[in-house]
């Protein structure tokens, strides 16, 4: 799955070297993710975690599974999973982390490509052809699918900085 989200543009690697240790950057993810299971499906709704926390998710001694927590009125729905894994070398952390869209999101993903489907064959076995409801499902199509790579990249670009920050608040 992950190599047919590589080559569509939906999972990113970024490998990354710090310079603050691993027990530190652990500690420092904690102060800002909100403990929660890896699925992200909880009882708790991502507005009523405190707004000290940025992510939610869980950190272990090698690694992290997070996702950016939604805020009250954000609109911004695409945020991605970011799963890594740290290695400590010299007083220097090496973090490889691997980005791809939530499960939600590759659902819907797959959900909208259906009814695009579907609608393709419903077009081709009408006696009259009406090329606008395909050609809307088509821009429903194309705008998903951009709309989940600039996520990725955003998100990519977002977790990079975070994570410079905290070694320079360090």
């Amino acid at each position: 799955m992950n190599s047919f989200l590589k080559n569509i543009g939906l999972h990113d690697i970024l490998n990354i070297e710090l310079n603050i240790n691993r027990i530190e950057l652990i500690e420092k993810l904690w102060k800002i993710t909100y403990k929660t299971n890896t699925s992200f499906i909880s009882l708790e709704r991502d507005t009523a975690i405190p707004t000290r926390f940025e992510y939610r998710g869980m950190i272990d001694n090698n690694g992290f599974t997070l996702k950016k927590r939604i805020r009250l009125f954000d609109i911004n729905l695409n945020n991605p999973v970011f799963r890594g894994k740290i290695s400590d070398q010299n007083d220097r952390t090496f973090a490889s982390i691997e980005i791809v869209p939530s499960a939600f999101q590759i659902f819907s993903s797959v959900i909208i490509l259906c009814f695009f489907l579907i609608a393709i064959y419903a077009t081709l076995q009408a006696t009259e052809k009406d090329f606008y409801f395909l050609a809307f499902t088509i821009i429903i199509t194309v705008m998903q699918y951009f709309t989940l790579k600039r996520g990725i990249k955003k998100g990519k670009y977002d977790f990079e900085r975070e994570l410079i920050y905290i070694v320079q608040k360090h």
